[in-house]
């Protein structure tokens, strides 16, 4: 058993080492490629030599062979020919691109620093190395990139390094400054803008079309883009490869509202040297087309033209946007406007300006003179002729106010189109100007006041000194109220410039030229008495000289005359003593009118005692001459009357005797002698018993008793009644 065993074993172990060379044999001849894979091939016998200079063989050449084993199963003539290695395929991510470094090929053209794809890819995006070394592939980073994917790439030949794609947020613009290509044009500062090369993602196309090295007009808006950048070795981190194209982030250019964007362009033609402001070209969208921009004939310097409220994306490195606030025109103000740009004014035009100019000023000027000559008539009491008029002003007038109206610098006023002071203002409103092409300048067209004050007022000058013709030094406070026209305000600014030059070189001293020869030519205190006067005389003197600026004088005022100490101390003793004189002078007329009114206040006092005594004299002499007269009238009366009465009485006599006859017959003696007593008694009213009497009865006599007293008390009740008929009676009732 032991032989047999150890025969087996034997053979055992010969079937081993015959199956191990079997598989050595296989595994050298047959190789397989996995499914990700690329097999490196290496012919080592039977070969010829490769050229000087090469890293891979392309027509069997001993060395490392260009062409590689795909995924699958391949016979290798082993030993011939070997595979020394299997690397896994490239894969090129969604946001990436392949950068591809030749390692063998033709050598580069002189100056250039990425190389063309010569082949045009006949190597099927590098993964046909011998399509790409026989058709000239040059050595070098290559302007043809991988797309994303995965690629059978050789690894001797071609080293793959990896970009991440661009991408250009919202709100940003990418500058692009290519590393290779032409030469820019001269007097250039930017590569001109090149078709076909899709936003720079064609980087062949970009070259092969004349793409010029350096920056670039044309940018990225915002999006994402596989442009030829720096990249990143796919095996080494550290290893960083240059890319064609650098791309630097910049801020969009944003006007807020309320705000213009003013443009200078860095790059373009020349400008014109008798130019100020380029002029204005079409197609270039805002400045946003910077090559239309260059292409059309755009120049360098400031734009005409702006950008109004948006979001532009603009190459910062061609247009320098400027922000600025909108232009305003507030009520009561008017802009002038200078304007920068249009054509020059022809001799031609500056001479019927000034010609315009000229017959405006001679119509304002001969109504100012008429106005002031009614004015000053009125204030000096006597006729000022015209001519006097004006050649009080050309005295009057100062040597360097003259030779500025020689200079007639209102001939810079040109119509609109002309270079120049516009002779059109620009009314209240907001406006989006060019200030690099027209400066607007702001004339307040309301009441404008200058005051010469002790006061402490912005914008105030101090009072005036001046000294009067007898010698005195007076302080004058001054007010005057001025206005710009509208349709004036440009020729003022062409004269002067603003009004605060206006004030300060012009009004200043000119008034205070007035004042100090007006005063000059009164004493301190008729200064201050004829205050009102002088106040007139000024205006129109400073009315007239203001004309010339094309000012309009609304007022001069006079504020405050402050005369010297020791003058004023003395005028008020003056003036005292005056208004004590005149004191003294009222109160003696003031008592003599009282002595008059004290005399005629008596006679009036006396009067109604007088008029009384008067009135009571009449009236005596009237009743005197009435008492007569009634006296006359009573004689004749009682005259008259006696006779008819006596006439009466004898036949009332007789009467009664024939009465008192039948009387004593019916009553008898004493009844008759009782009824006259009781008539008497009730003619005279006389009481002789009560109205109510109680009586113990019984008879007492003839004529007593209680019928006697009704019968008496009926008796005077009607003598009563009788009496009241008769017209009165005579004392009271008892």
């Amino acid at each position: 058993m032991e032989p047999n065993l150890a025969l087996l074993i034997f053979f055992g172990a010969i079937v081993l080492i015959g199956l191990g060379i079997v598989w050595y044999i296989l595994t050298r001849f047959l190789v397989n490629v996995g499914a990700t894979e690329v097999g490196i091939k290496e012919r080592r016998y039977l070969g010829t030599k490769m050229a000087q200079g090469r890293v891979v063989a392309t027509d069997g050449e001993i060395g490392i062979q260009a062409e590689v084993l795909k995924p699958g199963l391949h016979i290798v003539l082993y030993p011939i020919v070997r595979v020394v290695q299997k690397v896994p395929l490239v894969e090129i991510g969604a946001d990436e691109m392949g950068i591809i470094e030749a390692i063998d090929g033709e050598p580069m053209q002189t100056g250039s620093i990425f190389a063309p794809d010569r082949a045009q890819n006949a190597h099927n995006n590098f993964q046909d190395p011998i399509a790409y070394i026989k058709q000239g592939g040059v050595k070098g980073i290559q302007l043809r990139t991988l797309p994303p994917g995965k690629w059978a790439i050789h690894p001797y030949l071609f080293r793959v390094s990896i970009a991440k794609a661009t991408v250009i947020p919202p709100g940003k613009v990418g500058i692009i400054t290519s590393a290779d290509g032409a030469p820019l044009d001269p007097g250039r500062l930017h590569g001109k803008a090149i078709p076909k090369h899709k936003n720079f993602q064609d980087a062949e196309s970009f070259i092969y079309n004349g793409g010029q090295k350096g920056p670039q007009v044309e940018v990225l808006t915002p999006g994402t883009y596989r442009i030829h950048t720096q990249s990143v070795g796919l095996d080494n981190p550290n290893d960083l490869k240059p890319g064609l194209f650098t791309v630097r982030l910049f801020d969009a250019t944003v006007i807020t509202e309320n705000q213009i964007g003013l443009v200078e362009a860095l790059d373009g033609a020349p400008l014109n040297p008798s130019d100020y402001v380029a002029q204005a070209v079409n197609g270039h969208d805002n400045f946003q087309d910077s090559n239309a921009f260059i292409v059309n004939g755009g120049q360098r310097g400031p734009q005409k033209d702006i950008l109004l409220p948006g979001t532009y994306y603009i190459n910062p490195l061609v247009f320098k946007v400027i922000p600025e606030k909108a232009g305003e025109v507030k009520p009561g103000e008017v802009a002038v406007i200078v304007s920068n740009v249009g054509k020059d004014p022809t001799d031609d035009i500056r001479m019927a300006m000034a010609a315009k100019i000229r017959a405006k000023l001679m119509r304002e000027e001969e109504e100012q003179i008429h106005r002031a000559a009614t004015q000053l008539d009125k204030v000096d009491g006597e006729e000022n002729s015209i001519e006097q008029i004006k050649a009080e002003l050309q005295a009057d007038g100062d040597p360097a106010d003259k030779r500025l109206d020689q200079g007639a610098h209102e001939a810079y006023v040109v119509p609109a189109g002309f270079r120049g002071i516009q002779e059109t203002v620009v009314g209240p409103g907001k406006y989006y100007v060019n200030t690099l092409a027209v400066s607007p300048i702001i004339i307040p067209t309301t009441n404008m006041t200058v005051e010469w004050t002790a006061e402490n007022i912005s914008k105030s000058f101090d009072p005036f000194a001046v000294i009067s013709k007898d010698g005195f030094t007076m302080q004058l406070e001054v007010r005057v109220v001025f206005r710009v026209k509208p349709e004036d305000a440009p020729f003022m600014v062409a004269k002067i410039g603003s009004t605060d030059k206006l004030i300060q070189n012009v009004m200043h001293p000119l008034i205070d030229s007035i004042f100090r020869n007006q005063a000059s030519e009164s004493s301190a205190m008729a200064y201050l008495q004829n205050r009102h006067e002088e106040q007139e005389r000024a205006e129109a003197r400073v009315r007239m000289h203001l004309l010339k600026y094309h000012v309009d004088v609304v007022n001069v005022l006079i504020c405050h005359i402050h005369l010297p100490e020791e003058l004023m101390k003395t005028q008020t003793e003056k003036i005292l003593a005056e208004q004590k004189q005149s004191m003294f002078d009222a109160q003696r007329e003031a008592e003599t009118k009282r002595i008059e009114l004290e005399k005629t206040k008596a006679h009036a006092d006396n009067q109604k005692d007088l008029m009384a005594a008067t009135v009571g004299v009449e009236i005596a002499s009237k009743r005197s001459e009435q008492r007569k007269n009634e006296a006359d009238g009573e004689a004749y009366y009682i005259s008259s009357t006696g006779k008819a009465e006596a006439e009466k009485m004898r036949l009332i006599g007789e009467a009664q005797g024939v009465a008192y006859k039948e009387q004593v017959n019916a009553l008898g003696a004493n009844g008759v002698a009782l009824v006259e007593t009781l008539k008497v008694i009730g003619e005279k009213g006389v009481r002789i018993t009560p109205d109510i009497m109680a009586s113990g009865g019984g008879a007492g006599g003839e004529g007593g008793g209680i019928g006697t007293l009704l019968l008496l008390n009926l008796f005077r009740d009607q003598m009563a009644r009788n009496n009241e008929k008769n017209g009165g009676s005579n004392g009271d009732k008892s």
